[in-house]
Protein backbone atom coordinates (compact mmCIF):
# COMPACT_ATOMS: atom_id res chain seq x y z
CA UNK A 1 0.00 0.00 0.00
CA UNK A 2 1.60 3.50 -0.80
CA UNK A 3 2.99 5.22 1.90
CA UNK A 4 2.66 2.30 4.65
CA UNK A 5 6.39 1.97 5.86
CA UNK A 6 7.63 -1.67 5.40
CA UNK A 7 8.21 -3.67 8.94
CA UNK A 8 10.80 -3.26 10.51
CA UNK A 9 12.72 -6.93 10.17
CA UNK A 10 14.75 -6.46 13.81
CA UNK A 11 11.67 -5.13 15.46
CA UNK A 12 9.68 -8.32 14.33
CA UNK A 13 12.42 -10.26 16.09
CA UNK A 14 12.64 -8.57 19.10
CA UNK A 15 8.77 -8.74 19.36
CA UNK A 16 8.52 -12.38 18.25
CA UNK A 17 11.22 -13.78 20.90
CA UNK A 18 10.14 -11.98 23.99
CA UNK A 19 6.54 -12.69 23.15
CA UNK A 20 7.65 -16.07 22.93
CA UNK A 21 10.06 -16.23 26.06
CA UNK A 22 6.93 -15.24 28.12
CA UNK A 23 4.12 -17.04 26.74
CA UNK A 24 6.76 -19.91 28.70
CA UNK A 25 7.52 -17.67 31.96
CA UNK A 26 3.94 -16.29 32.85
CA UNK A 27 2.55 -19.51 32.37
CA UNK A 28 5.23 -21.08 34.44
CA UNK A 29 4.78 -18.12 36.91
CA UNK A 30 1.09 -18.34 37.68
CA UNK A 31 1.16 -22.23 37.73
CA UNK A 32 3.99 -21.31 40.74
CA UNK A 33 1.95 -18.62 42.51
CA UNK A 34 -0.87 -20.46 42.43
CA UNK A 35 0.45 -23.80 42.75
CA UNK A 36 3.07 -23.35 45.56
CA UNK A 37 3.72 -19.82 46.81
CA UNK A 38 0.01 -18.11 47.99
CA UNK A 39 -2.41 -19.12 50.57
CA UNK A 40 -4.91 -21.84 48.61
CA UNK A 41 -7.87 -19.55 47.79
CA UNK A 42 -9.86 -21.99 50.45
CA UNK A 43 -8.11 -21.11 53.26
CA UNK A 44 -8.86 -17.69 52.68
CA UNK A 45 -5.54 -16.73 49.75
CA UNK A 46 -6.49 -13.40 48.72
CA UNK A 47 -3.54 -13.09 46.13
CA UNK A 48 -4.09 -16.21 44.20
CA UNK A 49 -7.67 -15.16 43.68
CA UNK A 50 -6.16 -12.01 42.42
CA UNK A 51 -3.28 -14.08 40.55
CA UNK A 52 -5.94 -15.74 39.16
CA UNK A 53 -7.40 -12.70 37.47
CA UNK A 54 -4.37 -12.81 35.20
CA UNK A 55 -5.08 -16.35 33.92
CA UNK A 56 -7.37 -14.31 30.51
CA UNK A 57 -4.32 -11.77 30.25
CA UNK A 58 -1.80 -14.86 30.21
CA UNK A 59 -3.81 -17.12 28.04
CA UNK A 60 -3.92 -14.20 25.03
CA UNK A 61 0.27 -13.82 25.51
CA UNK A 62 0.90 -17.94 25.37
CA UNK A 63 -1.30 -18.18 21.92
CA UNK A 64 0.40 -14.66 20.66
CA UNK A 65 3.71 -16.50 21.27
CA UNK A 66 2.76 -19.22 19.45
CA UNK A 67 1.13 -17.70 16.29
CA UNK A 68 4.37 -15.69 16.36
CA UNK A 69 6.63 -18.55 16.26
CA UNK A 70 4.12 -20.37 13.65
CA UNK A 71 4.58 -17.02 11.59
CA UNK A 72 8.14 -16.98 11.95
CA UNK A 73 8.80 -20.82 11.13
CA UNK A 74 8.47 -21.69 7.45
CA UNK A 75 8.05 -25.23 8.11
CA UNK A 76 7.38 -27.41 11.27
CA UNK A 77 7.65 -30.48 11.87
CA UNK A 78 8.64 -32.91 14.75
CA UNK A 79 9.13 -31.54 18.48
CA UNK A 80 7.78 -28.26 16.80
CA UNK A 81 4.25 -29.86 15.96
CA UNK A 82 4.53 -31.03 20.04
CA UNK A 83 5.36 -27.48 21.04
CA UNK A 84 2.89 -26.05 19.43
CA UNK A 85 0.41 -28.44 21.01
CA UNK A 86 1.83 -28.20 24.39
CA UNK A 87 1.38 -23.62 24.13
CA UNK A 88 -2.10 -24.75 23.50
CA UNK A 89 -2.89 -26.81 26.03
CA UNK A 90 -1.44 -24.20 28.47
CA UNK A 91 -3.53 -21.76 26.95
CA UNK A 92 -6.59 -23.39 27.78
CA UNK A 93 -5.81 -24.59 31.28
CA UNK A 94 -5.07 -20.96 31.97
CA UNK A 95 -8.83 -20.32 30.77
CA UNK A 96 -9.77 -23.09 32.67
CA UNK A 97 -8.06 -21.70 36.07
CA UNK A 98 -9.82 -18.27 35.71
CA UNK A 99 -12.94 -19.74 36.81
CA UNK A 100 -11.45 -22.76 38.89
CA UNK A 101 -9.35 -22.24 42.08
CA UNK A 102 -7.82 -25.16 41.12
CA UNK A 103 -4.17 -25.49 43.08
CA UNK A 104 -3.85 -29.01 40.70
CA UNK A 105 -4.97 -27.70 37.96
CA UNK A 106 -2.26 -24.23 38.34
CA UNK A 107 0.70 -26.77 38.60
CA UNK A 108 -0.37 -28.83 35.68
CA UNK A 109 -0.23 -25.53 33.61
CA UNK A 110 3.20 -24.51 35.36
CA UNK A 111 4.33 -28.18 33.98
CA UNK A 112 2.70 -27.82 30.39
CA UNK A 113 4.95 -24.92 29.96
CA UNK A 114 8.37 -26.61 31.16
CA UNK A 115 7.43 -28.90 28.51
CA UNK A 116 6.76 -26.66 25.90
CA UNK A 117 10.76 -25.46 26.55
CA UNK A 118 12.65 -28.38 26.92
CA UNK A 119 10.76 -30.74 24.48
CA UNK A 120 11.89 -28.87 21.39
CA UNK A 121 15.35 -29.22 22.32
CA UNK A 122 15.42 -32.55 23.09
CA UNK A 123 17.85 -34.49 19.97
CA UNK A 124 15.71 -36.55 17.99
CA UNK A 125 18.81 -38.04 16.74
CA UNK A 126 22.39 -39.01 17.95
CA UNK A 127 24.84 -36.47 18.67
CA UNK A 128 27.77 -35.96 19.66
CA UNK A 129 28.92 -35.17 23.64
CA UNK A 130 30.13 -31.79 22.95
CA UNK A 131 26.03 -30.61 21.50
CA UNK A 132 24.46 -32.84 23.91
CA UNK A 133 26.59 -30.89 26.97
CA UNK A 134 25.61 -27.44 25.18
CA UNK A 135 22.28 -28.61 24.88
CA UNK A 136 21.84 -29.12 28.65
CA UNK A 137 23.50 -26.30 29.54
CA UNK A 138 21.06 -23.94 27.45
CA UNK A 139 18.01 -25.82 28.18
CA UNK A 140 18.80 -25.75 32.31
CA UNK A 141 19.41 -21.72 31.48
CA UNK A 142 16.04 -21.47 30.02
CA UNK A 143 14.25 -22.95 32.57
CA UNK A 144 16.12 -21.41 35.46
CA UNK A 145 15.41 -18.00 33.64
CA UNK A 146 11.58 -19.16 32.98
CA UNK A 147 11.61 -19.70 36.65
CA UNK A 148 12.98 -16.06 37.43
CA UNK A 149 11.48 -13.75 35.28
CA UNK A 150 8.10 -16.04 34.94
CA UNK A 151 7.68 -15.04 38.73
CA UNK A 152 9.04 -12.00 38.84
CA UNK A 153 6.55 -10.45 36.40
CA UNK A 154 3.63 -12.42 37.73
CA UNK A 155 4.01 -11.32 41.21
CA UNK A 156 4.57 -7.86 39.98
CA UNK A 157 1.67 -7.90 38.07
CA UNK A 158 -0.76 -9.38 40.66
CA UNK A 159 0.81 -6.41 43.20
CA UNK A 160 -0.48 -3.85 40.83
CA UNK A 161 -4.15 -5.69 40.32
CA UNK A 162 -4.07 -5.73 43.83
CA UNK A 163 -3.33 -2.61 45.08
CA UNK A 164 -6.38 -0.96 46.24
CA UNK A 165 -7.25 -0.06 49.77
CA UNK A 166 -8.25 -3.22 51.85
CA UNK A 167 -10.31 -3.27 55.27
CA UNK A 168 -8.42 -4.22 58.81
CA UNK A 169 -9.03 -7.40 57.96
CA UNK A 170 -8.27 -7.93 54.64
CA UNK A 171 -4.21 -6.31 55.62
CA UNK A 172 -4.17 -9.45 57.64
CA UNK A 173 -4.30 -12.09 55.62
CA UNK A 174 -2.30 -9.71 52.41
CA UNK A 175 0.34 -9.06 55.68
CA UNK A 176 0.43 -13.09 55.88
CA UNK A 177 -0.09 -14.17 52.65
CA UNK A 178 2.56 -12.01 51.01
CA UNK A 179 5.18 -12.53 53.61
CA UNK A 180 4.67 -16.59 52.58
CA UNK A 181 5.03 -15.98 49.62
CA UNK A 182 7.97 -13.66 49.21
CA UNK A 183 9.61 -16.48 51.63
CA UNK A 184 8.91 -19.25 49.04
CA UNK A 185 9.84 -17.31 45.98
CA UNK A 186 12.90 -16.21 47.31
CA UNK A 187 14.11 -19.64 47.75
CA UNK A 188 12.88 -20.42 44.50
CA UNK A 189 15.38 -17.72 42.98
CA UNK A 190 18.17 -18.03 44.64
CA UNK A 191 18.32 -21.73 43.17
CA UNK A 192 17.58 -20.74 39.79
CA UNK A 193 19.95 -17.87 40.31
CA UNK A 194 22.65 -20.12 41.20
CA UNK A 195 21.92 -22.18 38.17
CA UNK A 196 21.85 -19.41 36.04
CA UNK A 197 25.24 -18.30 37.17
CA UNK A 198 27.16 -21.61 36.58
CA UNK A 199 25.36 -22.34 32.84
CA UNK A 200 25.42 -18.55 32.24
CA UNK A 201 29.47 -18.11 33.04
CA UNK A 202 29.87 -21.63 31.15
CA UNK A 203 28.04 -20.25 27.97
CA UNK A 204 29.80 -16.50 28.15
CA UNK A 205 32.84 -19.06 28.25
CA UNK A 206 32.00 -20.90 24.65
CA UNK A 207 31.58 -17.46 23.16
CA UNK A 208 33.63 -15.35 24.50
CA UNK A 209 37.37 -15.54 24.30
CA UNK A 210 38.77 -12.55 25.97
CA UNK A 211 37.61 -9.69 27.67
CA UNK A 212 38.01 -6.91 25.65
CA UNK A 213 35.52 -8.83 23.09
CA UNK A 214 32.61 -7.67 25.11
CA UNK A 215 33.86 -4.19 23.34
CA UNK A 216 35.38 -5.33 20.14
CA UNK A 217 32.52 -7.21 18.82
CA UNK A 218 28.73 -6.78 18.66
CA UNK A 219 27.80 -10.10 20.33
CA UNK A 220 30.02 -9.34 23.02
CA UNK A 221 28.61 -5.62 23.19
CA UNK A 222 24.78 -7.32 23.29
CA UNK A 223 26.52 -9.64 25.97
CA UNK A 224 27.66 -7.05 28.32
CA UNK A 225 24.69 -5.38 28.13
CA UNK A 226 22.92 -8.48 29.11
CA UNK A 227 25.57 -9.08 32.00
CA UNK A 228 24.90 -5.62 33.34
CA UNK A 229 20.83 -6.07 33.45
CA UNK A 230 21.79 -9.43 35.12
CA UNK A 231 23.79 -7.43 37.99
CA UNK A 232 21.20 -5.03 38.24
CA UNK A 233 19.03 -7.87 39.05
CA UNK A 234 20.94 -9.81 41.32
CA UNK A 235 21.45 -6.31 43.28
CA UNK A 236 17.90 -6.34 43.73
CA UNK A 237 17.33 -9.90 44.45
CA UNK A 238 20.36 -9.43 47.33
CA UNK A 239 17.91 -6.53 48.64
CA UNK A 240 14.93 -8.51 48.74
CA UNK A 241 17.34 -11.33 50.73
CA UNK A 242 19.53 -9.39 53.47
CA UNK A 243 16.87 -6.35 53.86
CA UNK A 244 13.43 -6.77 52.71
CA UNK A 245 13.11 -10.82 53.95
CA UNK A 246 14.39 -10.41 57.70
CA UNK A 247 12.37 -7.11 58.33
CA UNK A 248 9.58 -8.99 57.35
CA UNK A 249 10.70 -12.08 60.11
CA UNK A 250 11.45 -9.45 62.62
CA UNK A 251 8.11 -7.69 62.16
CA UNK A 252 6.18 -10.91 62.26
CA UNK A 253 8.52 -12.11 65.27
CA UNK A 254 7.22 -8.60 67.09
CA UNK A 255 3.39 -9.28 66.53
CA UNK A 256 3.35 -6.41 64.48
CA UNK A 257 0.90 -7.55 61.50
CA UNK A 258 0.51 -3.69 59.86
CA UNK A 259 4.42 -3.16 59.96
CA UNK A 260 4.39 -6.97 57.60
CA UNK A 261 1.60 -6.01 55.37
CA UNK A 262 3.75 -2.41 55.13
CA UNK A 263 6.38 -4.50 53.75
CA UNK A 264 4.95 -7.44 52.03
CA UNK A 265 2.54 -5.80 50.54
CA UNK A 266 3.22 -2.16 49.46
CA UNK A 267 7.22 -2.24 49.57
CA UNK A 268 7.92 -5.02 48.35
CA UNK A 269 5.95 -5.11 45.22
CA UNK A 270 7.96 -1.94 44.23
CA UNK A 271 10.90 -3.53 44.23
CA UNK A 272 9.82 -6.67 42.63
CA UNK A 273 8.16 -4.36 40.12
CA UNK A 274 11.34 -3.02 38.59
CA UNK A 275 12.75 -5.85 38.78
CA UNK A 276 10.29 -7.91 36.02
CA UNK A 277 10.80 -4.36 33.77
CA UNK A 278 14.55 -5.16 34.18
CA UNK A 279 13.97 -8.90 33.23
CA UNK A 280 11.83 -7.79 30.60
CA UNK A 281 14.83 -5.94 29.66
CA UNK A 282 16.90 -8.99 29.72
CA UNK A 283 14.29 -10.60 27.06
CA UNK A 284 14.68 -7.81 24.41
CA UNK A 285 18.11 -8.37 24.33
CA UNK A 286 18.51 -12.16 24.00
CA UNK A 287 17.60 -11.46 20.14
CA UNK A 288 20.17 -9.86 19.55
CA UNK A 289 22.84 -12.51 20.47
CA UNK A 290 23.61 -14.31 17.10
CA UNK A 291 26.79 -16.10 16.41
CA UNK A 292 29.61 -16.03 18.62
CA UNK A 293 32.48 -13.17 19.91
CA UNK A 294 35.10 -15.42 19.04
CA UNK A 295 34.29 -15.71 15.43
CA UNK A 296 33.71 -12.00 14.78
CA UNK A 297 37.04 -11.80 16.32
CA UNK A 298 38.43 -14.21 13.91
CA UNK A 299 39.20 -16.29 17.18
CA UNK A 300 38.77 -20.42 16.65
CA UNK A 301 35.92 -21.96 18.69
CA UNK A 302 36.13 -23.14 22.12
CA UNK A 303 37.39 -26.42 23.25
CA UNK A 304 35.05 -28.82 23.17
CA UNK A 305 33.58 -30.20 26.42
CA UNK A 306 35.51 -33.18 27.84
CA UNK A 307 36.59 -34.60 31.54
CA UNK A 308 38.46 -30.94 32.43
CA UNK A 309 35.80 -28.79 31.22
CA UNK A 310 33.34 -31.18 32.97
CA UNK A 311 35.15 -31.12 36.76
CA UNK A 312 35.30 -27.46 36.58
CA UNK A 313 31.34 -27.30 35.72
CA UNK A 314 31.51 -29.34 39.52
CA UNK A 315 33.72 -27.24 41.12
CA UNK A 316 31.96 -24.29 39.85
CA UNK A 317 28.39 -25.52 40.72
CA UNK A 318 30.07 -26.27 44.31
CA UNK A 319 31.34 -22.54 45.19
CA UNK A 320 28.10 -21.39 44.07
CA UNK A 321 25.90 -23.29 46.03
CA UNK A 322 28.56 -22.74 49.20
CA UNK A 323 27.97 -18.86 48.84
CA UNK A 324 24.13 -19.48 47.82
CA UNK A 325 23.56 -21.60 51.05
CA UNK A 326 26.24 -19.05 53.49
CA UNK A 327 24.07 -15.86 52.13
CA UNK A 328 20.56 -17.55 52.86
CA UNK A 329 21.96 -18.46 56.18
CA UNK A 330 22.68 -14.59 57.08
CA UNK A 331 20.00 -13.04 55.41
CA UNK A 332 17.64 -14.57 58.14
CA UNK A 333 19.27 -13.48 61.04
CA UNK A 334 17.13 -11.91 63.08
CA UNK A 335 18.02 -7.60 62.71
CA UNK A 336 18.53 -6.06 66.09
CA UNK A 337 15.49 -4.56 67.82
CA UNK A 338 16.86 -1.24 67.89
CA UNK A 339 17.29 -1.12 64.10
CA UNK A 340 14.40 1.72 62.84
CA UNK A 341 11.65 0.01 60.82
CA UNK A 342 9.64 1.67 57.96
Amino acid sequence: MPGTAPPNPAALVVVTQVTYYLSLAIPLGIGMTIGAFAIPERNGGLVSRKARSLAVPAAVVVVAGAALQLRATTHITGWGLVELAALMLAACGLLVLRWTPSRLLARAVGTVAILAAVIPRVPLAPTTLNRMATNVVVTAHLLCAMTWVGGLTVLAATALAGRRTVTRTEDDHLAADWAQIWQRFSMVAMVAVGALVVSGTWLAWTHVGTPSQFLTTAYGRFLAIKLVLVLTLLSAGAYNVRVLLPRIHLLQRNGDTRGVFLVAAQHFPVVVVGEALVSIGILTVVPFLRGSARNQAGWPSAAPFDLSTFGTGVVMIAVVAVVMWAGSRRSFKPLQPSRPVP
